[in-house]
Parts: structure tokens; C-alpha cells; sequence
């Protein structure tokens, strides 16, 4: 179908736009947090990040494997706030071993995306590179543009909730 056709091309711009994330986590009480990091999202759609263990959302999402990732539209650059471009993925995490080829590969990447900070960054060694692997996510689009992404790399898409909003 043309418009999910369409729909994943947006997807694609989002993720090649975006360069922080806002990610969700959960105590062990079932508290909520939220917070954010830069991020580098590979083409499996697995987002990396490389946080510090003094984060609280690092402890959060080690013990529970588990981790919500929003990338956004850049406010300045949206035509309406209350629609902003966003695609919000449940993943499941899991920290990459230090020095391991899988974290020199995620490390490299996150340095030709973020730049000359992360040579600095890297060699800290209590931060952790996090790999979070996508469930199944949801693309919104603008006002009655939204999607649910699922299937390996987040390629497949339908509607949400059958057809947009309602009004009185």
C-alpha cells in the first residue's frame, strides 16, 4: 500500500534525523523514569546508547532488561507540537561487553554519528553501551497518522486503532 510505503520512508528520515532519544525505564517499586540519551539506531533498528552507571536509568534498565525508546522531531522544525513526528519502540536490553567486537562495532558507529566526544567518552569505563533490541513500536505521523511498526527492523506497519480521530 502506497501510504505505508510512504509512511516507513518518514520512519527512515525520522531515525536519520534524530540523534538523542528520550528513554523510559521502571524501578524495581514500578516507578517511572524518564530521561535521555544520544543514540545511535543501527539498520535492525536496534538503538544504542552509552550511558553512565551513575544514571539512575541505567540501573533501572540493566535489572530489568527492558527499556522504552522515544526519537522525536526537533521542536523547531515541526509544524504542529501537538503532532510531532515520533516513533516510540519497547525494547528488550542488554549491555555489550566491553572490547568485544559487537561494542567496538556499536562504539565506532556512535563515534561517526555523535563525533569527537565519543572518543573521549569511550575509554570511561563506568559507562556501559547498551544495545536495545526493538518488540514493536508506533509511528506517529501528524493527526490521525499513526502506525503500528513490528516484525524484524521494524519493517512491517499498519493502522492503529482503525482510522484516526474521532470528534464530537
Amino acid at each position: 500500500m502506497e501510504e505505508f510505503k510512504k509512511a516507513l520512508e518518514e520512519m527512515e528520515s525520522l531515525i536519520g534525523t534524530v540523534k538523542s532519544a528520550v528513554l523510559g525505564s521502571v524501578s524495581s517499586k514500578g516507578d517511572p523514569l524518564s530521561s535521555y540519551a544520544p543514540v545511535y539506531v543501527d539498520a535492525e533498528r536496534r538503538c544504542h546508547v552509552y550511558i553512565s552507571s551513575m544514571a539512575k536509568h541505567t540501573s533501572q534498565i540493566r535489572r530489568s532488561g527492558k527499556a522504552s525508546v522515544m526519537l522525536i522531531e526537533d521542536e523547531s522544525v515541526a509544524e504542529n507540537l501537538f503532532a510531532r513526528k515520533r516513533l516510540t519502540i519497547d525494547c528488550e536490553a542488554k549491555v555489550l561487553e566491553r572490547d568485544s567486537e559487537v561494542w567496538l562495532e556499536g562504539i565506532a558507529a556512535m563515534e561517526e554519528r555523535h563525533g569527537e566526544i565519543m572518543s573521549s567518552l569511550k575509554s570511561y569505563v563506568d559507562f556501559d553501551l547498551f544495545q536495545l533490541n526493538p518488540i514493536e513500536g508506533r509511528l506517529v505521523l501528524g493527526f490521525g497518522r499513526s502506525y503500528e511498526v513490528f516484525g524484524p527492523g521494524l519493517k512491517e506497519i499498519d493502522y492503529v486503532g482503525g482510522g484516526g480521530h474521532r470528534a464530537k
